[in-house]
């Protein structure tokens, strides 16, 4: 877990610098969005489920009524996103000819999916309690937690700000 908690502190540091930083668009067309989208998706769902059973001492019985559930959650995230992973698509197709109304749909969207994921969270945090004590349930969000920060981070590591005037 402090390897996790190490790592999600490098990455905030890291991203806030680069966050101030003016970058310059990659090329829409090199499909380098849509490859750091896979990269983040494939290093976090691969190892998504290990890193949460390690960091997830459950009984036999715990377990058996808990990974069914985690499972259809991680599903429906996963709705969310390739919801995502269309969008970052758009906004790479668009970037160069940002409308004022593209920009607004992009970050209604962006909002939407947030919302959506923070949803399910709630909605799986009830379920989760139901066959779990507190303690795990918050063990296993808190997991989730860094995952998708690491996640979110690889992703937006690579996406240009929009262009300060949009048309």
């Amino acid at each position: 877990m402090t390897r996790i908690s190490t790592a999600l502190g490098l990455a905030l540091l890291t991203w806030t610098s680069l966050a101030c930083a003016e970058e310059a668009p990659l090329p829409p067309s090199d499909g380098a969005y849509e490859r750091d989208v896979q990269i983040a998706r494939n290093l976090t769902e691969q190892s998504r489920q290990a890193t949460v059973a390690a960091n997830l001492p459950l009984t036999e019985s715990q377990a058996n009524a808990f990974w069914p559930m985690y499972l259809k959650y991680r599903e429906e995230v996963t709705q969310q996103n390739l919801r995502l992973g269309e969008l970052i698509k758009k906004y790479s197709r668009e970037y160069d000819e940002m409308t004022d109304d593209a920009a607004k749909d992009l970050t209604r969207t962006y909002l939407d999916i947030d919302k959506r994921k923070l949803e399910l969270k709630e909605q799986y945090l009830k379920k989760f309690e139901k066959v779990l004590p507190a303690a795990l349930v918050a063990r296993a969000m808190q997991t989730e937690q860094k995952l998708d920060a690491m996640q979110a981070f690889t992703i937006a590591r690579s996406i240009p700000l929009v262009p300060p005037a949009a048309h």
